[in-house]
């Protein structure tokens, strides 16, 4: 289906006026001279290739005539149809055809290993578009939709249909480039959550004016790791731990599930832990979260629990 939509009027023509060639040969056969649906689909398609093997072929004087033309146009459309395929191919793998894709995640990215950090987190439960310059041909094919092309240029997002997008993650190594394809994001999309990165905490503001949802300063939060890592050591080695999906434990946001609203946080911490073995870290409420929530504290309609799985 995604192969019959990046193609162009033209190549849909090709390929329309091939399988109708195709289709009158089959309709000869079958119709005309009685063969079997199988022997009239087998012969087509030994003439299309060119094999002709000649054991299943027109009998009849008027199939033989209207067989003529469609076996002319059939074998001179075949390399074309297969160039067309090829292009096509080539196009998405070096990053030259338009996303269609919606409610994806955009990553304007210029890290190869935050890049593939990201992906290899994400791919399996969101489309991705990915907007990079630092590669020839999609590295990720099979997980995301290439487009090759700088995320500070306004054409690069508008094929990437960031308009359609649910989330953009920004990373583009440099704080200014990064202030710049946040604005582009948020003037093409308004209510996209934007995830953007920094390394100088005096842009923060800057991007949370711009509308970055969410900031995080990549230089700070490692700074803080490895201070961490010195005298708190299994801190570090627990965060390791759970900020991936991939292996050993992981932090997940969910909903509050209908039975659980209008009851204390004490109640819950019980329930989360005997019936589905989660233990409660915090409640987001008001785009805040409340870490360590009072025993008392009641849950409302609009909130989120943050659990470690």
């Amino acid at each position: 289906m995604r192969l019959i939509e990046s193609m162009k009027c033209s190549e849909k023509r090709i390929l329309l006026f091939f399988l109708s060639s195709a289709t009158i040969q089959v309709l000869i056969l079958y119709f005309l001279d009685g063969r079997s649906l199988i022997d009239s689909l087998y012969a087509t398609a030994a003439t299309l290739t060119t094999v002709g093997f000649g054991d299943v072929s027109p009998s009849s004087p008027l199939a033989r005539l209207l067989y003529i033309p469609t076996m002319g146009i059939g074998v001179l459309m075949l390399p074309i149809v297969a160039v067309s395929i090829y292009e096509m191919h080539q196009k998405k793998v070096r990053g030259l055809n338009n996303s269609t894709q919606k409610d994806h995640v955009v990553i304007l990215g210029s890290s190869n290993e935050i890049i593939t950090s990201t992906i290899m987190e994400i791919a399996d439960f969101r489309d991705i578009c990915l907007v990079s310059e630092i590669y020839d041909l999609n590295p990720f094919q099979g997980k995301v939709h290439f487009i090759k092309g700088s995320p500070i240029e306004k054409v690069y997002l508008i094929k990437a249909n960031i308009a359609e997008a649910k989330h953009v993650i920004v990373e583009t190594g440099n704080d200014s480039t990064n202030i710049l394809a946040t604005a582009l994001a948020r003037e093409l999309n308004p209510s996209a959550e934007i995830i953007a990165t920094i390394t100088s905490e005096e842009r923060y503001g800057t991007l949370k004016s711009l509308g970055a949802n969410h900031v995080i300063n990549t230089d700070t939060f490692t700074g803080r790791l490895l201070a961490s890592a010195v005298f708190e050591p299994s801190v570090v080695d627990l965060i390791s731990d759970v900020t991936t999906s991939l292996v050993g434990h992981d932090l997940v946001e969910m909903d509050v599930p209908e039975k659980l609203l209008g009851k204390a946080v004490g109640e819950i911490i019980l329930d989360l832990k005997t019936k589905d073995n989660l233990t409660l870290l915090a409640i987001y409420r008001n785009r805040e979260n409340i870490v360590n929530p009072a025993m008392d504290m009641v849950l409302e309609d609009g909130d989120k629990l943050v659990v470690l799985v």
